[in-house]
């Protein structure tokens, strides 16, 4: 996703509408690689402001995750809007402080490096491939989703208390 700013630099237009759609299979970024499970959606628009470049765009796509309880693999919705300036590298960042400012080389902006360096930001904090889900048994690892184990029938009897929290059992019965 390779755009020239070839126009905006010869004021041509003083905008550049972006409407994509492509399947790309990864995306990389510090070492992670992220895989993609739907085309990657792209809709915004780069524009020429007094500052300089302004990228204004919304993008969403499934990825490919592992459920933080059972660890299979789920597909998650992606979707979220980048908002920022496209700069030379030797910017004033004083000028940008209170904006996000994405470092462009010559007159082409590969859109993927930024949404490579925005999506670790809009990430979920834990992928579930439901709410209901059981996860992974402590003692020997079966997907509780698929099958009881045996680790479950022992942890629920009494006969199996450490000797040591005996006593506590007692605290908890009616009379």
């Amino acid at each position: 996703m390779i755009i020239s700013l070839d126009k905006l630099n010869r004021k041509e237009t003083d905008k550049i509408d972006l409407n994509f759609s492509q399947k790309i299979d990864t995306i990389n970024y510090c070492e992670n690689t992220y895989k993609i499970a739907s085309p990657l959606n792209l809709i915004g628009k780069i524009s020429r402001t007094n500052k300089g470049y302004y990228l204004d765009a919304n993008i969403s796509f499934e990825m490919v995750d592992n459920c933080a309880r059972c660890l299979d693999e789920v597909k998650v919705p992606i979707e979220y809007a980048i908002e920022g300036f496209l700069v030379k590298e030797d910017f004033d960042e004083d000028e940008f402080e209170d904006y996000d400012a994405f470092i462009i080389d010559g007159d082409e902006v590969d859109l993927l490096d930024i949404i490579g360096q925005t999506l670790i930001f809009n990430l979920p904090v834990q992928s579930l491939c439901g709410e209901d889900c059981e996860g992974l048994c402590q003692n020997c690892g079966t997907n509780l989703n698929r099958e009881t184990c045996a680790c479950s029938q022992i942890a629920n009897d009494e006969d199996d208390i450490d000797p040591r929290f005996a006593k506590l059992k007692d605290l908890f019965k009616n009379d």
